[in-house]
């Protein structure tokens, strides 16, 4: 009696690491303002705190905070080539944060405030918002277990990705599925000004369709750009 046919395994759970990594690339999905805050605002801040905690430690916290906002000059100091180091980083590295997320805040409000032309309203009016995806539980890309947890086709497109160009490496197949989305998130300047659970409904479609195309060549794109 012939046994029935059994669907193949799916991919094994995402470990912390693939989440955390993931979680990661999902920045892509952000608009450029809170992009930029969050990847490149966040490490001046940091390095500036850093270097504002060892001035403490070294000069003093209150000849630190006095060569920071140019009260004490650094030559006053017991440590005169490092009071210069943040006395240069209070004057050159806090003004250039604060003015350039003022200036990606202001322009965005601009961009989203600015009037429309006659065509450009009926053509907004023409076509509806995409609606918002059901796996809108935050700032993430779904992965491979995700979609085959999905069924059909989207279970349908992680067998061929896997087992395809990825010979099974589950592993491998899941790395390259999110690092396709979050380069299509960075490269489609559409899914500029779309908030993130839609820009990443767009870029999911969009990779699915054209790695399910690339698989059923053996071929995967992040495979093939080394991502």
């Amino acid at each position: 009696m012939a046994t029935p046919s059994q669907d193949p395994p799916g991919p094994p759970d995402d470990s912390r690491r693939e989440r955390w990594r993931d979680g990661i690339r999902a920045l892509a999905l952000l608009n450029r303002a809170p992009h930029w805050l969050v990847t490149r605002a966040s490490w001046w801040l940091t390095g500036f705190v850093a270097l504002y905690v060892v001035g403490g430690a070294v000069l003093g916290w209150r000849a630190a905070s006095e060569v920071l906002v140019g009260l004490t000059a650094p030559g006053q100091t017991r440590n005169v080539v490092y009071a210069y180091v943040l006395c240069l980083a209070g004057w050159l590295v806090v003004p250039a944060v604060i003015g350039g997320a003022a200036g990606y805040l202001l322009s965005q409000q601009i961009d989203a405030r600015r009037r429309l032309t006659e065509a450009e309203l009926l053509d907004d009016m023409s076509h509806p918002a995409a609606p918002v995806p059901a796996f809108s539980g935050g700032l993430r890309i779904r992965s491979l277990v995700d979609l085959h947890a999905e069924g059909g086709d989207a279970r349908q497109f992680v067998e061929e990705y896997v087992n395809g160009p990825h010979s099974g490496d589950h592993e491998l197949a899941k790395g390259h599925w999110t690092a396709t989305v979050k380069h299509i998130a960075n490269e489609l300047g559409r899914l500029e000004g779309l908030a993130p659970e839609q820009a990443a409904m767009t870029a999911e479609q969009l990779a699915r369709t054209f790695a399910f195309n690339e698989a059923r060549l053996g071929k995967c794109f992040a495979c093939d750009r080394g991502l």
